[in-house]
Formats: C-alpha cells, structure tokens, sequence
C-alpha cells in the first residue's frame, strides 16, 4: 500500500474525523458498511461542474469500499451505539482526488417517519 492510501485510511480510521454508515445503492435493502467523513464547503464551490454552496452537505467516501457511488443511494449513518442516526440520499457526484482514493459526493438528509 502507497504513503497516499495510508494517509487516506488513517483518516477515515479516525473516531473523530470519520463515522460508520451503511451504503445501500439505490436506497435498496441490505447494505455495505463504509466510513465516511463529511465535508463543508466554505463558499460556493465549483468541482467538475458541479457547484456546491454553505448549505450544501458534503460526504466523502473511499472508493476501496464503494466502487461506484452514483445518485440515488442511500447512506443511513450510525450513531456511537450502531443505530440509524440519519439517512442521507447522493444527490450528486464530484470530484475523484488525485489518487483515485476518494470520491466527494453531494447528500441531502431524508425525513425519518418519526421527524416532526
């Protein structure tokens, strides 16, 4: 394994950088536990065409645990006891670093039935 990838996984390793989640594509059932960390954009940003603003949510993922992110798949992040804390939906894709590590992906947070 690279320096690079290292770096990435001690990161995404990190309690406090990083939270458990489950990815499920396509908002299906069943799912793949990932790490994933969230992002916030400073200012309006613009990545491959995609243009993120202060209220946008951010998340970035490791492409060594899913592949393929696309739009549509839901990601039900874990509290500190393993259950659902909030399901976020991919809303878009950005950027891959330069690595080919990490992918940034745009998520809006789904009402849960209990939401108010």
């Amino acid at each position: 394994m690279n320096p690079f990838a290292l770096a990435v996984d001690a990161m995404f390793d990190d309690p406090n950088m990083a939270e458990d989640a489950i990815w499920r594509a396509g908002g299906g059932a069943g799912g793949l536990p990932v790490r994933i960390r969230y992002r916030s954009p400073e200012a309006i940003v613009g990545l491959d065409g995609n243009r993120f603003d202060l209220a946008a949510t951010l998340i970035e993922v490791r492409l060594s645990e899913v592949a393929e992110p696309a739009e549509g798949d839901q990601v039900d992040v874990l509290d500190d006891d393993g259950a659902v804390r909030e399901t976020v939906e991919v809303t878009a894709l950005s950027r891959i670093d330069a690595r080919k590590l990490v992918r940034t992906c745009g998520v809006a947070r789904l009402a849960r039935n209990d939401d108010p």
